[in-house]
């Protein structure tokens, strides 16, 4: 079994910190698409993607809450968090600039969820040491999310439309 070792107790504070922020600001794009729908929103607007999207991130956020009571033994959720935050800014990213959406994605989603997942992803080494293996798979897989994502493009291109 592995074993984390001890981690002081201003790396838990930091910890549970960094949970509650990335827990806010997964709450607000909830909150501030209502005000500013071109700022998180993909035209044409639909409601029932919307939703979903909110729910997401509003249970990214109800997960690390929950991961605040003991972040060392629930350090691994900090670091799914991270990982789902960072493919969500590079699926947007590239949403940008496959499908030319609203640029204004690029200062408010993308830096938002892209400082969301390094924040996560930092905590979470400094509650557990990752195995190399671990993280040359998590390296592999944000870099070759693009292809994938094109990929994607090109067998939805030639069998759905």
């Amino acid at each position: 079994m592995f074993s984390a070792g001890h981690v002081d107790s201003a790396t838990l504070r930091a910890a549970r910190v960094v949970g509650v922020v990335c827990a806010i600001l997964f709450v607000s794009p909830v909150a501030l698409s209502l005000a500013f729908p071109q700022a998180f929103f993909f035209p044409p607007y639909h409601a029932v993607y919307e939703r979903l999207l909110g729910a997401m991130l509003l249970s990214l956020a109800l997960g690390l809450l929950l991961a605040l009571r003991d972040p060392v033994r629930n350090a691994g959720v900090y670091a799914v968090v991270g990982l789902v935050s960072g493919f969500l800014a590079g699926s947007v990213a590239y949403s940008l600039i496959a499908d030319g959406a609203d640029p204004l994605h690029w200062f408010v989603q993308v830096p938002l969820l892209s400082a969301v997942s390094i924040a996560l992803v930092v905590t979470y080494t400094r509650l557990r040491r990752p195995h190399p293996v671990v993280t040359r798979i998590v390296i592999a897989a944000v870099l070759l999310l693009p292809l994938v994502l094109y990929a994607h493009d090109l067998v939805y291109a030639a069998f759905v439309r």
